[in-house]
């Protein structure tokens, strides 16, 4: 019995303390930190699950092997997100200073498809700096990104990958 009570006090309490660790100041906040790998893990897979939830009913208006979209949607990518997520010349210093991490996909690869790529780009990724661009680009570019992004290829951006449905 005293087992399961302590099983219990410690399940109230842990949280408790992290909580109060965390308002008192005692838990790192800065953007200079390299994540911890369980931190890492577990935002990655809270995402992972976030996106594939979000993007479960969209369809994609756009063939994903439309050479003229997959164009445009370089040029919106070069225009609007390799500032942050790199381009085929190199990472961005400037993704390195957020926290978490930018993805760099041209260095990283990518392993989401169009409509996961289109609900973080429509709607952002919060907590990240991801921004929304509902709003800032049409419906129509956010797919030509979307599909542009979900075929980039690590590392080092070899290219796209033209057979992946």
């Amino acid at each position: 019995m005293k087992t399961l009570v302590a099983f219990i006090v410690g399940l109230i309490a842990t949280p408790i303390l992290f909580g109060l660790a965390a308002v008192l100041g005692f838990l790192p906040s800065d953007a200079a930190s390299k994540p911890p790998g369980w931190e890492s893990k577990m935002g990655m897979r809270a995402l992972d699950a976030s996106l594939e939830r979000r993007s479960g009913s969209l369809k994609n208006p756009i063939a994903a092997k439309d050479a003229a979209s997959l164009a445009a949607g370089g040029k919106i990518y070069s225009d609007n997100c390799a500032g942050c997520h790199g381009g085929p010349k190199g990472p961005s210093a400037f993704g390195s200073g957020f926290y978490p991490r930018v993805p760099q996909f041209y260095q990283e690869g990518t392993d989401v498809d169009p409509n996961e790529a289109y609900a973080a780009i429509d709607n952002g990724i919060r907590y990240s700096g991801m921004p929304a661009w509902h709003g800032q680009l049409t419906d129509r570019q956010i797919w030509q990104v979307s599909n542009f992004v979900a075929g980039i290829r690590g590392p080092a951006g070899k290219g796209m990958d033209m057979d992946r449905d």
